[in-house]
């Protein structure tokens, strides 16, 4: 019989452990997010070899239930529970206006992911929860939309003389969207930020409470929530003024059109072949995070990559590996290779020998490194383990 116990768990309940089970292993480890306990399991924990590694830990009853939601979820005045209950929520948790009394019913919560509650519930649920993750309050008589809200012609349709809220903003540069129209509904507006085009910012901004914080872009600007990879196409599909909520990668063929984008904005960097940096500059006024120059024949975005000597000598100019999620490094390739002819640019993984690592990790940006000849660590046949969501012991 295995002498040691090793339990890996999201949650790990010990309110009903018994000491039957403690005295079978010489040693318990367990490694859990939220560990559940009461103080006769706590009595029994002092008195024997148990190694507790949790990020939170909850004193509960025997008699109260433990409940999991794992996604979003949407706490309303229909949902009182049945006895007594505590709620662990694994995902987006939505609070509606009636649900007072069904907050103040639960023994608890602990919600990992974000909230979304009526600013006169929100110091009912803090005392009352653990939040893993962001509070939002919003005005109780407010209808509650999307965090990124956009405001198009089809929204005229259904837009009535109410106030709505946005956790994170609105997007308005729908050139059919009548602002006029839409202002005439009586409709309002309440976020953290705006983004409005310069026609539609007439009508629209003062729809927008004081504290939203606008951003005004040029008439027929396309707002792309996401990276972007530059190409023809992509310029052919967005125009010439562009606004993008991340990255911006440009291809290597792209040089000739960079003059013809007439307003950029990046949230976050541009990712530039080297010898278009002087054609990048001809973009007036062009704003972003950082500018991060690639040298060498790009791979990019490549769920697997193998390099080898081969792979080099056809590219002689050097590779970039852009945003690959695995790269194996052939073991023959020596640690210069690597350093001259490799640039690594938010990679997620790399596989090497043990002497190509320092290479590896001066070549660029890595987030994991796994060395391929290292000893790996062997199982220990005196260890029972247990891998699950949820334990009870």
């Amino acid at each position: 019989m295995a002498k040691k116990l090793k339990v890996n768990a999201a949650i790990c309940d010990l309110r009903k452990m018994q000491e039957e089970t403690l005295t079978a292993y010489e040693s318990i480890t367990i490694d859990s997010a939220l560990v559940v306990t009461n103080p006769r399991a706590r009595a029994l924990l002092s008195r024997y070899p148990v190694t507790l590694n949790c990020a939170q830990s909850l004193d509960l009853e025997e008699d109260i239930a433990l409940n999991i939601i794992n996604g979003a979820t949407q706490l309303s005045g229909r949902n009182t529970p049945n006895g007594k209950q505590y709620l662990v929520i694994n995902g987006t948790m939505t609070v509606t206006p009636d649900a007072g009394d069904a907050l103040r019913q639960y023994m608890g919560f602990t919600i990992n992911g974000s909230v979304f509650c009526p600013g006169s519930l929100g110091t009912v649920l803090a005392s009352r929860a653990t939040i893993n993750g962001k509070m939002y309050t919003y005005p109780e008589e407010a209808v509650v939309l999307k965090s990124n809200t956009v405001l198009d012609h089809s929204f005229l349709y259904r837009a009535q003389n109410r106030l709505y809220w946005a956790a994170r903003r609105f997007i308005a540069v729908d050139p059919q969207l009548d602002g006029e129209a839409l202002a005439e509904t009586g409709a309002r507006f309440s976020s953290r930020e705006a983004i409005l085009t310069e026609s539609l910012a007439r009508d629209l901004a003062p729809l927008f409470d004081e504290s939203t914080e606008l951003t005004i872009l040029p008439d027929d600007t396309a707002v792309i929530r996401d990276d972007l990879e530059l190409t023809a196409a992509a310029l052919s599909r967005y125009g010439s003024s562009l606004y993008v909520e991340g990255d911006l990668i440009v291809d290597e063929e792209c040089g000739d059109l960079l003059s013809d984008i007439e307003f950029l904005r990046v949230s976050g960097d541009v990712y530039l072949p080297a010898d278009l940096e002087e054609e990048f500059y001809s973009i007036s006024d062009a704003e972003y995070s950082d500018l991060v120059l690639l040298e060498g024949h790009r791979i990019s975005c490549k769920s697997r990559v193998t390099v080898d000597r081969a792979l080099l000598e056809f590219y002689p100019e050097g590779i970039c590996l852009f945003g690959c999620a695995l790269v194996e490094l052939d073991p023959e390739l020596e640690a210069a290779d690597i350093l001259d002819r490799l640039t690594f640019t938010n990679c997620a993984r790399v596989r090497c020998t043990a002497a190509q690592r320092s290479a590896v990790c001066a070549s660029g940006e890595v987030a994991s490194i796994d060395c391929t000849d290292g000893s790996e660590e062997n199982e220990d046949p005196d260890t029972q383990v247990f891998d699950c969501a949820q334990c009870t012991l």
